[in-house]
């Protein structure tokens, strides 16, 4: 018997069944699903996160300063970094390219009778842009000499500019933040949406005048670019180092891109490792369901058997024959689970606008597990079959 053959005959004998076959490949479908699905989920996620991440303009060579040890998240609330600090580190490290200090609070922006509350009102440097990479539309940015002399000018986003003053020019219009008189020099570029933050309702203004408008110097973080990917962990050191130096105590953090994504990775490995051990549990099921129903079908074929025995057939054509049934089974409830996963998975990322990343090789891994659970599963009940006397075979009611 030729393994077309085989699998013809297979195909006849699952295709009799058919609520039956559906039913044993059942665990095969789940697991597979399980697995297909969240490694896709998780291949998305991280795609939408690089995605952010280039259209924010920043780069490996961008990282973020904190209060706060790692793993110490509440401390950045109480653990103090200052305009002196960013400072320090312009000045004392030298694989620092780009140092942007950032009083980050929402305010509300006045203008005539109309008011808007911004969730992001940015007290920053001219540096902000060029680690960014971000634009101006109209006007211009926030320069050096607005910092150094504490003006009260503003840069605005598009849509909070469009909200304050509709069709007309927003540039030398002046708006009311928080009570205070502001000039505003520019309109940023459109950014669009960002890691759920509209960016177009984004406020600029000199951080030392956001250290008298917000009556505090504390900053939300400090932004910085090293010379080069390769002196990243050189800068990581200096900037520790500058601020264990000041503060007499390692109370910060900084947070690396290379270290935001290995976070993201080391969430999602978790979440595999977890649906994984689900779906192991799930394939397990799936193959001692395969392997029942293999046995009950030998019983059930016990004389079809004998007569091809007798006919001619050899041991091996019996063993091909189950073996062959045994596998397409598997393989139909991974092909089943595969589209199944994917599907929701596509669902998912069309109802949340993140973009469809399928992973071939997680789609390969199963196509692999469900043959192999198709193998096992049917070795003991092929070669039951193929070991049947035929003669007792053909004596069997």
């Amino acid at each position: 018997m030729t393994f077309l053959e085989a699998i013809i005959m297979a195909w006849k004998d699952i295709m009799r069944a058919k609520m039956r076959s559906f039913l044993t490949m059942l665990g095969v479908i789940i697991g597979i699903f399980s697995v297909i699905s969240l490694v896709t989920l998780g291949e998305g996620m991280k795609g939408f996160m690089y995605e952010q991440i280039d259209r924010l303009g920043t780069g490996p060579t961008y990282m973020e300063v904190h209060g706060g040890k790692e793993g110490e998240l509440a401390a950045m609330a109480t653990v103090k970094i200052t305009l002196a600090d960013a400072k320090a580190i312009e000045e004392r490290c030298p694989s620092c390219e780009l140092v942007d200090p950032r009083n980050i609070q929402s305010g509300k922006i006045t203008y005539l009778d109309k008011s808007y509350t911004s969730p992001i009102i940015s007290g920053s440097t001219p540096a902000l842009m060029e680690q960014m990479n971000w634009g101006v539309s109209e006007g211009r940015f926030i320069s050096h000499a607005d910092v150094d002399a504490r003006k009260k000018v503003v840069v605005l986003g598009q849509d909070l500019a469009k909200k304050l003053f509709g069709s007309f020019a927003a540039v030398g219009e002046k708006v009311r933040i928080n009570g205070t008189k502001f000039l505003v020099i520019g309109l940023l570029k459109r950014k669009g949406t960002l890691m759920g933050f509209n960016m177009d309702e984004y406020v600029v203004i000199p951080v030392t005048t956001a250290e008298d408008v917000f009556e505090t110097d504390r900053l939300g973080e400090i932004g910085v670019v090293a010379k080069s990917v390769e002196l990243v962990p050189q800068a990581v050191a200096e900037i520790k180092e500058v601020l264990l130096e000041r503060h007499g105590t390692e109370d910060i953090r900084v947070d690396t891109m290379e270290n935001s994504m290995a976070m993201l990775d080391t969430v999602m490995n978790a979440l595999t490792a977890i649906v994984t051990g689900i779906a192991a549990i799930s394939l397990l099921v799936g193959g001692i369901g395969i392997m029942n129903i293999m046995l009950v079908a030998v019983n059930e074929r016990v004389r079809e058997i004998g007569v091809r025995k007798a006919i001619g057939a050899k041991k091996r054509d019996i063993l091909v024959q189950f073996l062959t049934e045994s596998v397409i089974i598997s393989l139909m409830g991974g092909v089943i689970g595969i589209v199944s996963g994917v599907g929701l998975a596509t669902l998912i990322m069309l109802v949340i606008g993140m973009p469809l990343t399928i992973s071939v090789w997680a789609i390969l891994l199963a196509t692999f597990v469900a043959i192999f659970v198709g193998v096992t599963s049917g070795v003991y009940p092929a070669m039951r079959a193929a070991r049947l006397d035929p003669v007792e075979a053909l004596r069997y009611e």
